[in-house]
């Protein structure tokens, strides 16, 4: 009982910064200096997995793979090990011998299959690959378009890491982290010159307003 009020009371409280992130990154969208074609060949990445999505077999598997590989790789993160693993279109289990919030919920907000494109990405960018730039941005914005895609399919039906944290407090953390991923993507394939940590702190003073203008109007509204 405790534990799921403290977990609400943390849901609750990330709303603001849910919020100001969200202010945030649509500043950014709107006011940055992209390189050159790059968003295009993001688009193009994602639109064309949205067409596969649409208009052929999803890939489920692929899914389910990737999410219980993330489940694995982050309880490693943290310490723990795996002792099975399991994927299939019917679903998925990996048993670890370490889990927390985190672990629960890392499938939801870390597109793996995206991480990897970014990998490789800045690699070829070390190596000075030519002509890597154009194929690898869109190969991230398909792998991105197939991560939002599928996880917001799944999130509709019940899910049992959501049901063990409680939906309070995992939908705002998942989309948070969500928000500050894409804000990562922006810093590596997109922008020009945008700093990821400068990002986190503009969006951290963005929240503490609204968190401080949310205060002031439920003051108002309670010594009226």
């Amino acid at each position: 009982m405790i534990r799921r009020i403290l977990r609400t009371s943390a849901g609750l409280a990330l709303l603001p910064f849910c919020i100001g992130f969200t202010i945030r990154l649509a500043e950014t969208v709107a006011t940055v200096s992209y390189r050159d074609a790059a968003p295009y060949y993001f688009l193009l990445g994602c639109s064309a997995y949205a067409v596969i999505h649409l208009m052929f077999r999803r890939p489920i598997l692929t899914y389910v793979f990737g999410h219980e590989l993330t489940h694995a790789l982050f309880a490693m993160l943290f310490g723990g090990s795996v002792k099975s693993f399991h994927a299939s279109e019917r679903g998925g289990r990996v048993v670890i011998t370490k889990s927390n919030f985190v672990i629960t919920l890392a499938p939801y907000f870390f597109p793996i299959y995206t991480f990897i494109a970014l990998a490789l990405y800045a690699a070829a960018k070390t190596a000075e690959v030519k002509d890597a730039d154009g194929w690898l941005t869109a190969i991230s914005g398909s792998t991105y378009a197939f991560h939002v895609i599928l996880t917001f399919s799944f999130l509709r039906a019940d899910q049992d890491d959501i049901k063990e944290l409680g939906a309070v407090f995992s939908y705002p953390l998942i989309y948070l982290f969500n928000v500050l991923f894409f804000g990562l993507i922006m810093s590596i394939l997109l922008a020009r010159n945008m700093s990821f940590l400068l990002f986190l702190r503009d969006g951290i003073m963005d929240s503490i307003s609204v968190s401080v203008s949310l205060f002031y109007k439920a003051y108002s509204l309670l010594v009226r």
